[in-house]
């Protein structure tokens, strides 16, 4: 696994910066160190020649009238009129010391460091001296006087003042390259926060985007860049990626809103037409449910025709013809309140109810299958649901129970278990046939859309289809356990009210 560590964008830009600036300020430090020092260092050869061309053309006479004193002074003079003389010295033709300026001895090794070799007009060399000051680098100067007749000027600059100058000249440099990061990294920062408040309006907008704002047909619209640091109004704007990237989240925003409603509406439909594809299959018994009351009023109104004076017997069938039409009245009602479309609105749902409507609409497959049925309703049984919705789940089930029990020829008894009770923050609901089961190979298909085992003519494939999304919508769960010629079983979990 790569490791990863989450940097943000400012940050990024800031590193880069830092480098750039870096790398390119060292490169154009050591160049304008090495073109300054080349500077400075002619400059000062060149200044340390004049001084000792002046002193071997002024010296001349003094020399040849062996004036040393005016020797001494004029040295002195010169020495004092630049700073960076740190020495100035006369030489005989032989190489013997005749007259200098410096605060200490001049050495024989000072005097040995610079020789003029035959047929050389002047010598530049670098000595290191130690003196009062430490240890320093000397730029030594010597030309002869009078073509070396008369002997030879030495004249000692400092270096000191050439490495001040390229300090000074470097730290002004890297101030200004200072000055430039600076600017940089708030250069970075605004475009850093130009790119990642866009991008984190973005998010924000996807975290915040679920499906009941999709739902609700009105999703946020992110709309970027519209003032200047929140505060000032742009006066124009010149569209970019970001701008590109934004219109196109907003307009996938916008589809993903459409495509779930019309995906919602669709949803709504396949239930409905699952719906009125169980009624189908119901409607045989429900005929019988509403004939068998018609037939008993027919008859109470024969039987009254026959005897109307007879006021006891016509109350009697009164209250039997009273109790026939609450039955159809009851059987009506339920099939309208099944096969109405409604949307998924949630309330107290009472479980047994709902278990009850559901067994009133297969009453006749029931009977006609003598299917015994065993009831074990225990406890709290409200739910947060939709009444239509979960009394669905029901039917559905059932009628997946009575095929599997009808397909079934070999069983002496046909049952059918459903129990009911609480567990913790859940109403748990199991319904069990012993019908002819799901082969285990196949159980992990069985929710999936039109996939059946029964015969063409006899189911769509979408009825557990639907119960598994139901159960889902309402925030449960749905399993199912089964074995071939013995039994299967659904377990539903539900959230209490």
């Amino acid at each position: 696994m790569k490791f990863k560590i989450r940097v943000p964008l400012f940050w990024k830009f800031t590193i880069a910066i830092v480098l750039i600036v870096i790398l390119f300020g060292s490169v154009n430090a050591y160049l304008i160190f090495q073109d300054i020092q080349k500077a400075l260092e002619q400059e000062s050869e060149k200044r340390a020649m004049n001084i000792a061309k002046t002193l071997a053309e002024q010296s001349v006479n003094y020399l040849l009238f062996e004036d040393y004193v005016a020797v001494q002074k004029l040295l002195d003079e010169e020495k004092s009129l630049d700073s960076t003389v740190v020495y100035s010295f006369i030489l005989d033709n032989k190489n013997n010391f005749v007259a200098g300026s410096y605060q200490y001895s001049i050495t024989k090794d000072l005097i040995n460091a610079n020789k003029i070799s035959a047929g050389n007009k002047k010598s530049i060399v670098l000595v290191e001296l130690t003196d009062f000051s430490g240890k320093r680098k000397i730029r030594d100067i010597a030309l002869p006087i009078l073509s070396g007749q008369l002997g030879f000027v030495r004249v000692g600059i400092s270096e000191e003042k050439i490495n001040k100058d390229i300090t000074a000249t470097l730290s002004h440099f890297w101030i200004m390259v200072g000055f430039f990061l600076l600017v940089g990294i708030i250069g970075a920062l605004m475009f850093a926060l130009f790119i990642t408040d866009p991008i984190n309006a973005i998010k924000s907008t996807s975290d915040k985007l679920t499906l009941e704002t999709l739902a609700e047909g009105n999703p946020p619209t992110i709309t970027i860049r519209q003032k200047f640091f929140g505060v000032f109004p742009f006066l124009f704007r010149a569209i970019d990626e970001i701008d590109l990237l934004t219109d196109k989240f907003n307009d996938m925003i916008r589809r993903l809103s459409r495509a779930y409603q019309d995906l919602k509406n669709a949803e709504k439909k396949l239930i409905q037409s699952e719906k009125l594809a169980t009624i189908g299959t119901i409607s045989a018994g429900l005929a019988h449910e509403i004939n068998n009351p018609i037939s008993g009023i027919q008859n109470c109104l024969r039987r009254m025709k026959i005897d109307p004076q007879n006021v006891q017997q016509n109350e009697r069938y009164l209250d039997l013809m009273d109790n026939a039409a609450k039955r159809i009245e009851n059987v009506i009602r339920n099939l309208l309140n099944y096969t109405r479309l409604e949307d998924l609105k949630f309330e107290r749902v009472n479980i047994e109810n709902q278990i009850e409507n559901a067994l009133l609409l297969l009453a006749y497959k029931l009977e006609n299958n003598r299917i015994v049925l065993t009831k074990e309703l225990k406890g709290n049984l409200d739910v947060l649901g939709s009444k239509t919705h979960i009394e669905q789940i029901f039917v559905n089930l059932l009628v997946n129970a009575i095929d599997a029990l009808e397909a079934d020829n070999s069983k002496g008894e046909k049952n059918i278990r459903i129990q009911a009770k609480e567990e913790g923050n859940f109403v748990s609901i199991l319904i069990q046939d012993n019908g002819i089961g799901i082969p285990k190979e196949k159980l992990n298909q069985v929710f999936e859309p039109f996939f059946t085992t029964k015969s063409s003519n006899q189911g769509t494939g979408l009825g557990l289809s639907i119960v598994y999304n139901i159960v889902n919508l309402h925030n449960g769960s749905i399993e199912v356990e089964s074995e071939p010629g013995k039994y299967t079983t659904f377990k539903i979990h539900l959230p209490k009210y």
